[in-house]
């Protein structure tokens, strides 16, 4: 029997007949048969194998994709049906008062919940210096840096993540005690540990391209008084952008581009953002944050280490990150992710992730390497790869139905018919319907997240 599309099915078990995105050939393949009961994919085969009576839904023009994920967020309880509704279905929290975040995992982590699944690092560790007070835990030498470690570990935390004021002794103590706990190591590099010192430290993963000025003209980060990160970014060498990179893919270190919070942050003076279809989600009290970062109101945003930059400061970083950007994904390297820093300035979950998607295009990435990067690579650098991103026998039901082929046009990944999370389906215009509701209605919170501002 053959059911429609666009509904739940009927039974508990069930296959879906069709074109499925195989993520680690990184290739579409036809006329496969996934059998799915409850929350698990049973097998992926021929449509032939089946059992002859088990309930068939034919996915005509459709493909069936490994549920998005979405590597660097600061998630609120409110984000949940918007990731859910643009087709993410795990995201990784790399910034976030330990209380909260790890109650909202519990949370969303939960079968039947109407969320994405949450891995999450706690908050940023750092040394006194940063903006983001309601986000961070500080030390002051590498002995407090290893008890703040032992006890996010402690605590529970999937992941480490270290921040931009940290210098490099505390930074090497945290790496080899977080491996020594077996974690992952994420990290917001700066001033005083650049990219090519954090790799060698054994670095797992690093975010938004930080420490790469830095690493790319060590002599005037080092020379300079100040913190001059942007203006680093106003030249870029390709033969040390490519020093660089090589020692990335021989270490095999992940990097997180977040391309866009670049790009959004080098126009926060175009009022055009305000027409952006992601608007009737954003609830006040963070349309009000959003608007602290426009250039003519700079208070309190930077560090005193570091001069404020100026619109062009901001126009080149933008540029020169995306030379840099483009030689990378030259390299075709397969430990490229997908993150957008939500819910910094004009980045909304969910929407965000695709116009972060389409900024990577526009320095080079391919099709192929969008849907890998957005699916089994970022499983893998969450460390759940065992239970998502890929189509295969065992794993959970964590996946969407989108009308069209994504190697042809990349945005067919935003036209979702539905979406499954644990073998729950979802309407993405239910989810949608739910978050305006939310924004309509949203009132300021008394649980301070990010800044003192929001």
């Amino acid at each position: 029997m053959t059911q429609s599309t666009f509904q739940p099915p009927a039974a508990n078990s069930y296959a879906l007949v069709g074109t499925l995105f195989d993520s680690r050939a990184g290739a579409l393949v036809e006329n496969q048969a996934v059998h799915i009961r409850d929350n698990r994919i049973v097998s992926v085969g021929a449509p032939g194998d089946l059992p002859h009576d088990l309930s068939r839904i034919a996915l005509d023009g459709q493909t069936l994709v490994p549920g998005l994920i979405d590597v660097h967020v600061h998630s609120e309880d409110w984000h949940a049906p918007l990731y859910l509704a643009k087709g993410q279905t795990s995201v990784r929290d790399v910034g976030c008062e330990i209380n909260s975040v790890l109650r909202r995992r519990d949370n969303w982590n939960r079968h039947g919940s109407r969320a994405p699944r949450l891995v999450c690092t706690g908050p940023l560790l750092d040394n006194p210096g940063n903006t983001w007070p309601y986000a961070s835990q500080y030390f002051n030498n590498p002995v407090e840096a290893q008890a703040q470690v032992d006890e996010l570990v402690e605590r529970g935390v999937d992941q480490i993540k270290t921040y931009a004021f940290i210098e490099l002794p505390c930074f090497q103590t945290i790496v080899d005690r977080a491996h020594h706990h077996g974690k992952f190591v994420v990290a917001h590099l700066g001033k005083h540990v650049n990219a090519r010192q954090a790799i060698e430290a054994g670095l797992d993963e690093f975010e938004h391209l930080s420490g790469v000025g830095e690493a790319m003209w060590t002599e005037q980060n080092v020379q300079g008084t100040s913190w001059e990160f942007f203006r680093l970014w106003s030249s870029v060498d390709i033969e040390r952008a490519n020093q660089l990179i090589d020692l990335i893919v021989e270490n095999g270190t992940w990097v997180a581009i977040t391309r866009l919070v670049w790009v959004r942050l080098a126009a926060t003076w175009d009022k055009g953002l305000l027409e952006h279809p992601q608007m009737p989600y954003v609830p006040g009290p963070l349309l009000k944050w959003w608007e602290t970062f426009a250039p003519s109101n700079p208070v309190g945003r930077f560090p005193k280490n570091m001069r404020v930059p100026t619109r062009m400061d901001r126009s080149q970083q933008a540029a020169g990150m995306s030379l840099f950007t483009s030689e990378l994904l030259r390299r075709d390297y397969n430990r490229v992710l997908i993150g957008t820093d939500v819910p910094c300035p004009y980045l909304l979950p969910g929407f965000s992730y695709h116009d972060e998607i389409e900024t990577l295009m526009q320095c080079g990435m391919s099709e192929r390497t969008m849907l890998q990067a957005a699916t089994l690579w970022g499983a893998q650098a969450l460390e759940i790869d065992d239970l998502v991103g890929s189509i295969e026998p065992g794993k959970l039901a964590d996946l969407i139905l989108i009308e069209g082929n994504p190697l042809d046009d990349y945005h067919a990944l935003e036209r979702i018919n539905a979406v499954i999370r644990d073998g729950e389906w979802l309407d993405p215009a239910e989810l949608l319907a739910e978050a305006a509701e939310y924004a309509r209605t949203a009132q300021p919170s008394t649980e301070r997240r990010m800044d003192a501002y929001y």
